[in-house]
């Protein structure tokens, strides 16, 4: 492998490629068996090096010079003057203890699972039948569970990380530009490398929501060449068997895991769905008009039970709570 070359995998290590790049560089090594085993090698000889980092850089031309220092003043270059005894290390070993050290020097250290033994067939699944729920994967990677969702993933992750969700869950990945991250859910796939984001999907129907706060989010359908970037604040949706994008306006889309609202002139009935569905309550207005009552507010996690009662103070109602759910009275 050529210089430029290597500098492409740092590049790509580091993680400044743009998405498109690195989907680009994907598909480039899945037909390059050489840069494949450069990778592997990498893997392989991850625990002989100093995984922390010792230096901070984003620019590769750098990380490149700071590593051949480093490099000759471990004696892991070759040259004819190298004192007797030392062992010249074989080229393959070389490349990839060159990305291993600019990984140190560049980035901090990937998650502290990236040496993995072998694959586990073991398979997890997990369901959050009342509430949110929050599941550690084992990469350090967390996911919330809403109510009514379901997760499946290995006990162990193998070089790829992938996962299987059926109803919403908001995920906040470990960066790990090595080994991808890859949910699944119903027919469209959602490739990351370190981010987070919401995806929402509806029993029985295909329909799939993917909401990106942060990071970048490459969505596609399975079986077919279709995919679309999601940047932040983006909405990736399914609509006619083709994928689409829009600007997510809601500030109340993920409230069910933040639990973070806020109100504009919202009609009285709209607040109380909003409510019933990030607490998972049933709230009773009986008789109520609430047609003409409206509120303009922000509550930032607070218990279903204090947001009552300052909605109770504001209308003039009554709060009670009962085995069935709360009810508002006047």
């Amino acid at each position: 492998m050529n210089k430029s070359n290597d500098k492409r995998i740092a590049r790509f290590l580091t993680g400044e490629m743009s998405m498109q790049e690195e989907i680009a560089f994907r598909k480039e090594i899945e037909s390059d068996s050489s840069q494949q085993f450069e990778l592997k090698n990498m893997e392989k000889t991850w625990k002989y090096f100093d995984k922390a980092a010792s230096e901070s850089t984003s620019d590769s031309g750098k990380a490149w010079n700071l590593l051949k220092k480093r490099l000759e003043d471990d004696g892991l270059l070759e040259n004819t003057g190298s004192a007797p005894g030392i062992r010249k290390i074989a080229r393959p070993l070389k490349v990839a203890a060159s990305i291993l050290l600019i990984l140190a020097i560049g980035i901090p250290a990937l998650y502290y699972g990236i040496i993995r033994n072998g694959n586990s067939e073991s398979i997890m699944d997990q369901f959050s039948d009342k509430g949110v729920s929050t599941v550690d994967l084992p990469d350090g990677s967390r996911v919330y569970l809403n109510e009514g969702a379901r997760i499946e993933y290995p006990a162990e992750f193998s070089r790829e990380r992938s996962v299987k969700i059926n109803g919403e869950a908001f995920f906040e990945v470990m960066s790990d530009p090595v080994n991808p991250f890859t949910v699944r859910s119903g027919n469209v796939v959602i490739s990351v490398l370190g981010t987070s984001f919401n995806v929402k999907t509806a029993e029985n129907l295909p329909d799939v929501e993917v909401f990106v706060e942060s990071g970048k989010v490459r969505m596609a359908l399975e079986d077919s060449e279709q995919s679309i970037i999601l940047e932040p604040g983006e909405l990736g949706y399914i609509k006619e068997s083709g994928l689409n994008r829009l600007e997510q306006t809601d500030p109340n889309y993920i409230s069910w895991k933040t639990k973070d609202f806020k109100f504009v002139d919202t009609g009285l009935m709209e607040v109380i769905r909003e409510l019933e569905e990030s607490y998972h309550v049933k709230i009773n207005t009986g008789s109520l008009k609430l047609e003409d009552m409206k509120i303009t507010t922000t509550y930032r996690e607070q218990s279903i039970e204090a947001i009552l009662e300052t909605i109770g103070a504001a209308f003039g109602l009554t709060v009670s709570h009962r085995d069935d759910g709360y009810y508002l009275t006047n």
